[in-house]
């Protein structure tokens, strides 16, 4: 369930964005992650707030504000996404 949760490319570095925030706009995560095009964004925040990972939050204005919240779920996935850059990161200094 883990890795199905956290599957395809930029979704880990996406919760890890939501943890460092708790809650994020779609433009503040494009300018956090300028690499990962807008279908893609799109896609992973469909992923992440159809696994319950995160919620979308629409507030009825023009232009429409949309904001996702990291739920519960979420948030208990911080160790998992620590472990994971750890283990990276040591990888990289051991190769480095």
């Amino acid at each position: 369930m883990t890795l199905a949760t956290l599957s395809g490319r930029w979704t880990p570095l996406l919760l890890r964005e939501f943890l460092r925030r708790g809650q994020a706009t779609y433009s503040e995560l494009s300018a956090a992650l300028p690499a990962l095009s807008d279908k893609v964004l799109s896609d992973r925040l469909a992923q992440l707030t159809s696994a319950g990972v995160i919620e979308r939050h629409r507030k009825p204005s023009w232009p429409p504000r949309v904001r996702y919240i990291l739920t519960s779920q979420g948030r208990a996935l911080e160790p998992v996404v620590r472990s994971m850059w750890e283990w990276g990161m040591a990888r990289r200094d051991a190769l480095g």
